[in-house]
């Protein structure tokens, strides 16, 4: 993959200029979303990404050489934007089938987000057609919160001693089935408030079966 960039969404201290080479690369990364979402990766075109951020090519390939480095800093927004949850702490001393509830919802609110869906289908447009590079981009990042927190559950006792990171794969992977990918594959619509609390709960319900403390 192309060398890693300050993800668009990183706002810091900066000059005016600064600010306004921040504001095209953040509008050029939108229009690659869009072109990759419209036309799927390989059919979009650079020249076709340039003029939905109006900017100049010059400027385009400035910030990205090419549609792969651009695809790369799809990849890493969204890692950003998954870096900037808010913590979901474990406490030994709350109930556990709550603070599952709490997690689960965090995460399908995360996921089922318009802008988060909308990088997920550019991304996929790519992967779906090159396999391999689908292997770059590390699931465990993607989860990472999840299973710190299962780390710390099995550590209290609260839940059964297994490998963490398998663990907080199903309990995702339980979530994204129904929240996430009907959206992502047959275009349904995200899953209404009652919807999310009933896959919530038997997610919930599955979950202690398997790993729950008598």
């Amino acid at each position: 993959m192309a060398k890693k960039s300050k993800p668009s969404s990183a706002i810091c201290e900066s000059s005016p200029r600064e600010r306004l080479t921040d504001r095209k690369r953040a509008s050029i990364v939108q229009a690659a979303v869009e072109a990759f979402q419209k036309y799927g990766y390989f059919a979009a075109s650079m020249n076709g990404i340039a003029e939905a951020a109006s900017v100049s090519k010059r400027t385009l390939y400035n910030h990205f050489d090419s549609k792969e480095a651009l695809f790369d800093a799809i990849i890493e927004e969204l890692e950003f934007r998954i870096e900037q949850l808010p913590a979901c702490e474990f406490n030994e001393s709350r109930d556990i089938v709550e603070q599952l509830a709490e997690l689960a919802h965090s995460e399908i609110d995360f996921c089922t987000s318009e802008e988060v869906q909308a990088f997920a289908r550019a991304g996929l447009s790519r992967v779906l057609g090159e396999p391999d590079v689908g292997q770059q981009v590390d699931p465990r990042h993607l989860m990472r919160r999840v299973t710190t927190w299962m780390k710390k559950a099995q550590a209290s006792g609260c839940l059964l001693e297994a490998d963490p990171e398998f663990a907080a794969m199903q309990f995702i992977g339980l979530l994204r089935t129904f929240a996430f990918w009907p959206t992502i594959v047959h275009g349904e619509p995200t899953p209404s408030r009652r919807k999310r609390n009933q896959i919530v709960e038997r997610t919930v319900e599955m979950f202690l079966s398997r790993y729950g403390v008598s």
